[in-house]
């Protein structure tokens, strides 16, 4: 777990800028969770933000990275793509959790709401996974901090779109595609925490089908795709 460690180690070093990725959240989000705004309108903002969270704190790092070199300093020194793909996903996304952790407490504290922590929790794990594991493959294909950030909030804005989290899925294609969506799980569970409704655990199956497989398929691709991180491009 070497990449692990040296992710951690380089965060709670800058201690700092760890203490700011907690209290700016927190910031932003608990006027939010204490509105009297509707509940699926403070679903999509705390939704949005963690996802834009773990994407963009996973794309601009791997750009960064793969431009100073020290990428393919770690592929020379013989850590595999998908070992290093794997583990420092895991460890961006264990980091963001942590960092996100408190604005869900709030969020399910001010609205006493303490039955849907489980699947509040389980389904920000789930999104932040998804969202840190695509960031390396976003960063293979574009050049630059400014197209990183681009194409994350694209990406990110369009499987936010269609699982359904600013407007219902209509029957259908829309709806096929909302069941599998990675942040499907993420919208019912906000929704419920947010409404004290009962949390819709149909949709999860096969949204973590999907992750599970989309994780499997990238670390399988992992040699081909992982050249294009390296500087200058081969």
């Amino acid at each position: 777990m070497i990449v692990f460690r040296l992710v951690w180690r380089s965060a709670l070093r800058r201690r700092r800028l760890f203490v700011w990725n907690v209290l700016v959240p927190l910031l932003l989000l608990a006027p939010v969770a204490t509105s009297q705004a509707a509940a699926p309108h403070r679903a999509v903002v705390f939704g949005v933000f963690i996802v834009f969270f773990g994407a963009f704190g996973s794309a601009i790092p791997a750009i960064r990275d793969a431009r100073d070199g020290w990428l393919d300093e770690v592929f020379r020194a013989g850590c595999a793509p998908a070992r290093w793909l794997l583990e420092r996903t895991l460890a961006e996304a264990t980091l963001d959790m942590v960092q996100i952790s408190p604005s869900l407490l709030f969020l399910l504290w001010s609205r006493g709401e303490p039955g849907a922590a489980i699947p509040v929790f389980l389904s920000a794990v789930v999104t932040l996974w998804f969202a840190n594991l695509i960031g390396p493959l976003v960063a293979a294909w574009v050049r630059s901090l400014a197209e990183a950030a681009l194409v994350s909030s694209a990406l990110s804005l369009l499987l936010l779109h269609f699982a359904g989290f600013f407007r219902p899925p209509a029957p259908g294609w829309s709806q096929t595609l909302a069941v599998w969506n990675p942040y499907a799980p993420l919208r019912t569970a906000l929704r419920a925490a947010a409404s004290a409704a009962p949390v819709e655990w149909i949709m999860w199956p096969a949204s973590l089908l999907f992750v599970a497989a989309f994780t499997v398929l990238a670390a399988r691709l992992s040699a081909v795709w992982s050249r294009r991180l390296r500087w200058p491009p081969r």
